[in-house]
């Protein structure tokens, strides 16, 4: 049996289809349907238990997607989990193919194609049909939230980390890899993703935002279980390049020298992103030298309670 785990915060708006998505592409499988709330202040419990989901409803005020996922597996019964957030809607033939491919490469697990459309008051205002560019089968290099995953290996690797506000899949995606669990990225389509444009976040808002953050948090919860070398191992480029800011950060202190060193190594890291197209990767590894420490501050442990719903 194929257990989806739907987690959500005020997704009244997009849960019936996400819901419906899940209905008629597994019709002809068993399944079951677990929804995990976050709190939310609109209908969506309502909505998933009219779709028949069995809901849950986490204590933590301030809670976190992996805390979401965590109370799903261990809540849910089947031998394959599936994992989707509200504003996903699956795609029919995803999770047949995907059963095909792990039982005749000894994958773990899958991902697929994820389309994203960005809407904006109410209207689409963009699109992107192949968000992590997958055109062929290869061992995915990450993974979103949506996940299909044989339960047996999610628990070998030891589950989703609870405590970081994003970044989860990269941390789960270290740990896998680590215990020998491979994740295929299939060229196929799984889900269709509909992200609402984000305005007016200001300067300190892109700088410090909770991607941001959480790629500090996430490197905490590694180390909070031992598994600090693996997500550095996956991380290293980024962390390679954090060292080196590190490194013309000190060279200031020697003078003239010291600040032509700096700028000849920030130039040629910025020239490697232009000829690769990547120059926002520029702008996002600076970002990442001041969000990344405190991203380490703000970690905390957070509330594993949650309980179930049976009513609104």
């Amino acid at each position: 049996m194929i257990s989806v785990v739907v987690i959500g915060r005020n997704e009244a708006a997009r849960l019936h289809g996400c819901m419906e998505s899940i209905h008629d592409a597994l019709r002809v499988l068993a399944h079951e349907i677990l929804y995990v709330d976050s709190r939310s202040t609109d209908e969506s419990v309502a909505i998933a238990l009219s779709h028949g989901a069995r809901c849950y409803r986490l204590g933590e005020p301030q809670t976190t997607a992996g805390l979401g996922r965590l109370a799903g597996a261990k809540e849910a019964r089947g031998e394959y989990l599936l994992f989707l957030d509200g504003d996903m809607q699956l795609q029919p033939g995803f999770c047949e193919r995907a059963m095909m491919k792990m039982a005749a490469c000894g994958y773990a697990g899958c991902t697929g194609i994820r389309e994203d459309i960005y809407m904006k008051d109410g209207r689409a205002v963009g699109r992107n049909e192949n968000y992590f560019g997958c055109t062929r089968e290869r061992v995915a290099p990450e993974f979103g939230g949506a996940l299909f995953i044989a339960r047996e290996a999610l628990e070998k690797a030891g589950g989703w980390a609870a405590d970081t506000i994003a970044c989860e899949e990269a941390e789960l995606h270290a740990r896998l890899t680590a215990a020998g669990c491979t994740i295929a990225e299939l060229p196929i389509p799984m889900i269709v993703h509909t992200d609402a444009v984000r305005d007016g976040r200001g300067v300190w808002g892109v700088a410090f935002s909770r991607r941001r953050l959480g790629e500090g948090q996430a490197l905490r919860c590694a180390m909070a279980s031992g598994h600090a070398r693996a997500y550095l191992r996956r991380e290293r480029g980024k962390f390679l390049l954090y060292a080196l800011d590190w490194l013309c950060a000190l060279a200031l202190a020697f003078g003239l020298p010291g600040l032509l060193f700096a700028l000849f190594m920030q130039a040629a890291q910025l020239g490697a992103c232009l000829s690769r197209g990547r120059a926002r990767a520029f702008v996002s590894q600076k970002l990442f030298f001041f969000a990344f420490p405190a991203g380490l501050l703000t970690y905390r442990v957070r509330s594993r309670d949650y309980a179930q719903v049976t009513h609104t």
